[in-house]
């Protein structure tokens, strides 16, 4: 994560949009209330490329701070109440679990 938020993310495979709604289910982010506005306006974003059958990718070093939860120890460890102390390792691998069950 010390990359430039300009960094150009270049993912192997379209998931962009199964990534985004986990994302939402950890922030609670909705259109109507956005807890982080960078996801739902990210969200948004991807629902207008996917209908017009183009890609969600590249992305950002930058974007993905703002919107992947598995490069947002500090909000997710805010969002799902876990103890201050949780290191960053820990909310990673919290993630980890929470999305191999979504």
């Amino acid at each position: 994560m010390a990359l430039d938020d300009s960094t150009q993310v270049y993912c192997a495979h379209e998931y962009t949009a199964a990534n985004a709604a986990f994302a939402r289910t950890i922030e609670k982010t909705t259109a109507d209330d956005a807890s982080n506005s960078a996801l739902a306006s990210r969200l948004a974003e991807i629902a207008s490329l996917r209908a017009r059958d183009l890609p969600t990718v590249p992305t950002t070093i930058g974007q993905e701070r703002r919107t992947n939860p598995f490069v947002r120890p500090e909000a997710v460890r805010a969002a799902l109440k876990l103890p201050a102390e949780t290191s960053d390792a820990e909310v990673f691998a919290t993630v980890r679990r929470m999305k191999d069950h979504f």
